[in-house]
Protein backbone atom coordinates (compact mmCIF):
# COMPACT_ATOMS: atom_id res chain seq x y z
CA UNK A 1 0.00 0.00 0.00
CA UNK A 2 1.48 3.34 -0.79
CA UNK A 3 1.78 6.19 1.57
CA UNK A 4 -1.06 9.13 1.58
CA UNK A 5 -0.19 12.09 -0.85
CA UNK A 6 -1.04 14.53 1.51
CA UNK A 7 1.28 13.07 3.99
CA UNK A 8 4.86 13.13 1.55
CA UNK A 9 3.54 16.80 0.75
CA UNK A 10 3.17 18.39 4.23
CA UNK A 11 6.60 16.82 4.54
CA UNK A 12 8.11 18.20 1.66
CA UNK A 13 6.70 21.95 3.16
CA UNK A 14 8.23 20.97 6.48
CA UNK A 15 11.44 20.29 4.61
CA UNK A 16 11.39 24.14 3.00
CA UNK A 17 9.98 25.97 5.65
CA UNK A 18 12.64 24.51 7.58
CA UNK A 19 15.44 25.44 4.95
CA UNK A 20 13.80 28.80 4.52
CA UNK A 21 14.33 29.76 8.19
CA UNK A 22 17.84 28.66 8.20
CA UNK A 23 18.76 30.57 4.65
CA UNK A 24 17.34 33.54 6.54
CA UNK A 25 18.77 33.03 9.66
CA UNK A 26 22.40 32.16 8.21
CA UNK A 27 22.15 35.02 5.03
CA UNK A 28 21.08 38.71 6.79
CA UNK A 29 21.95 40.03 3.56
CA UNK A 30 19.38 38.26 1.32
CA UNK A 31 16.68 39.48 3.68
CA UNK A 32 18.20 43.19 2.48
CA UNK A 33 17.48 42.19 -0.74
CA UNK A 34 20.82 41.30 -1.94
CA UNK A 35 21.71 37.56 -3.23
CA UNK A 36 18.11 36.23 -2.49
CA UNK A 37 17.80 34.14 -4.94
CA UNK A 38 18.03 30.88 -2.70
CA UNK A 39 15.03 32.74 -0.51
CA UNK A 40 13.16 33.58 -3.49
CA UNK A 41 13.07 29.50 -4.55
CA UNK A 42 12.37 28.29 -1.74
CA UNK A 43 9.50 30.57 -1.10
CA UNK A 44 8.43 29.64 -4.49
CA UNK A 45 8.48 26.38 -3.30
CA UNK A 46 6.73 26.64 -0.15
CA UNK A 47 3.85 28.49 -1.98
CA UNK A 48 3.58 25.48 -4.98
CA UNK A 49 3.27 22.56 -2.15
CA UNK A 50 0.82 24.66 -0.28
CA UNK A 51 -1.02 25.30 -2.94
CA UNK A 52 -0.53 21.19 -4.19
CA UNK A 53 -1.76 20.28 -0.52
CA UNK A 54 -4.97 22.10 -1.10
CA UNK A 55 -5.95 20.37 -4.28
CA UNK A 56 -4.46 16.76 -3.14
CA UNK A 57 -7.45 14.55 -1.44
CA UNK A 58 -5.86 12.61 1.11
CA UNK A 59 -6.33 8.61 1.09
CA UNK A 60 -6.63 7.31 4.89
CA UNK A 61 -7.07 8.84 8.21
CA UNK A 62 -3.03 9.77 8.19
CA UNK A 63 -3.84 12.03 5.74
CA UNK A 64 -6.81 13.43 7.06
CA UNK A 65 -5.24 14.31 10.44
CA UNK A 66 -2.24 16.13 8.80
CA UNK A 67 -4.92 18.69 6.89
CA UNK A 68 -6.59 18.98 10.35
CA UNK A 69 -3.48 20.31 12.13
CA UNK A 70 -2.90 22.06 9.16
CA UNK A 71 -6.65 24.00 9.89
CA UNK A 72 -5.65 24.07 13.74
CA UNK A 73 -2.39 26.39 13.10
CA UNK A 74 -3.86 29.00 11.22
CA UNK A 75 -6.14 29.30 12.86
CA UNK A 76 -6.35 33.02 14.77
CA UNK A 77 -5.86 33.17 18.70
CA UNK A 78 -8.99 34.05 19.23
CA UNK A 79 -9.87 30.77 18.51
CA UNK A 80 -7.65 28.77 20.88
CA UNK A 81 -10.48 26.04 22.41
CA UNK A 82 -11.43 25.34 18.58
CA UNK A 83 -7.55 24.76 17.66
CA UNK A 84 -7.29 22.45 20.84
CA UNK A 85 -10.36 20.70 19.42
CA UNK A 86 -9.12 20.41 16.12
CA UNK A 87 -5.68 18.73 17.89
CA UNK A 88 -7.43 16.14 19.50
CA UNK A 89 -9.38 14.88 16.55
CA UNK A 90 -6.19 15.04 14.51
CA UNK A 91 -4.82 12.67 17.76
CA UNK A 92 -7.55 10.35 17.01
CA UNK A 93 -7.02 10.51 13.74
CA UNK A 94 -3.50 9.58 13.95
CA UNK A 95 -4.04 6.78 15.69
CA UNK A 96 -6.29 5.70 13.41
CA UNK A 97 -9.70 6.51 15.40
CA UNK A 98 -12.51 7.89 13.21
CA UNK A 99 -15.27 8.78 15.35
CA UNK A 100 -18.24 9.94 14.04
CA UNK A 101 -18.76 12.70 16.65
CA UNK A 102 -15.28 14.03 14.76
CA UNK A 103 -16.80 13.75 11.02
CA UNK A 104 -20.35 16.20 12.72
CA UNK A 105 -17.81 18.79 13.71
CA UNK A 106 -15.46 18.77 11.35
CA UNK A 107 -18.34 19.45 9.01
CA UNK A 108 -19.52 22.19 11.27
CA UNK A 109 -16.47 23.70 11.73
CA UNK A 110 -16.36 23.80 7.85
CA UNK A 111 -19.66 25.50 7.51
CA UNK A 112 -18.62 28.16 10.06
CA UNK A 113 -15.48 29.05 8.44
CA UNK A 114 -17.02 29.15 5.26
CA UNK A 115 -19.64 31.45 6.63
CA UNK A 116 -17.40 34.25 8.04
CA UNK A 117 -16.41 32.72 11.23
CA UNK A 118 -12.60 34.12 11.58
CA UNK A 119 -13.46 36.33 8.26
CA UNK A 120 -11.17 35.79 5.25
CA UNK A 121 -8.92 33.64 7.11
CA UNK A 122 -11.40 31.23 7.82
CA UNK A 123 -12.39 31.04 3.88
CA UNK A 124 -8.88 29.86 3.60
CA UNK A 125 -9.10 27.11 6.45
CA UNK A 126 -12.17 26.00 4.97
CA UNK A 127 -10.84 23.86 2.17
CA UNK A 128 -8.27 22.43 4.20
CA UNK A 129 -11.24 20.63 6.43
CA UNK A 130 -13.31 20.10 3.43
CA UNK A 131 -10.43 17.75 1.95
CA UNK A 132 -9.64 16.32 5.60
CA UNK A 133 -13.16 15.48 6.03
CA UNK A 134 -13.09 13.78 2.50
CA UNK A 135 -10.17 11.24 3.87
CA UNK A 136 -11.87 10.56 7.18
CA UNK A 137 -15.04 9.15 4.68
CA UNK A 138 -13.01 6.95 3.16
CA UNK A 139 -13.65 3.59 3.58
CA UNK A 140 -11.79 1.31 5.27
CA UNK A 141 -10.31 -1.88 3.34
CA UNK A 142 -9.18 -4.67 4.54
CA UNK A 143 -8.08 -7.74 2.53
CA UNK A 144 -7.94 -11.74 3.76
CA UNK A 145 -6.21 -14.26 2.42
CA UNK A 146 -7.86 -17.58 2.99
CA UNK A 147 -5.64 -20.71 2.43
CA UNK A 148 -6.97 -24.12 2.35
CA UNK A 149 -5.69 -26.35 5.46
CA UNK A 150 -4.19 -29.67 3.99
CA UNK A 151 -5.68 -33.10 5.47
CA UNK A 152 -2.45 -35.16 5.99
CA UNK A 153 -4.75 -38.14 6.75
CA UNK A 154 -6.23 -38.11 2.97
CA UNK A 155 -3.45 -37.00 0.61
CA UNK A 156 -5.13 -38.67 -2.99
CA UNK A 157 -8.08 -35.69 -1.81
CA UNK A 158 -5.50 -32.91 -1.62
CA UNK A 159 -3.65 -33.66 -4.75
CA UNK A 160 -7.67 -33.61 -6.54
CA UNK A 161 -8.08 -30.23 -4.65
CA UNK A 162 -5.20 -28.69 -6.55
Amino acid sequence: MTIDPVVLLAEELRAAEQALHVACKTDRNALRGRSGEEICELTSRIKDLSTEIIETKPTSALGASVLVRMAAERLPFAYASYTKHFHEIAGRLDEGQRLLADLIWLRAMRTALSGGLCGREGARIAPLLRLAIEGIRQPVVVFRAVTLAQDSAHPEKDAAIQ
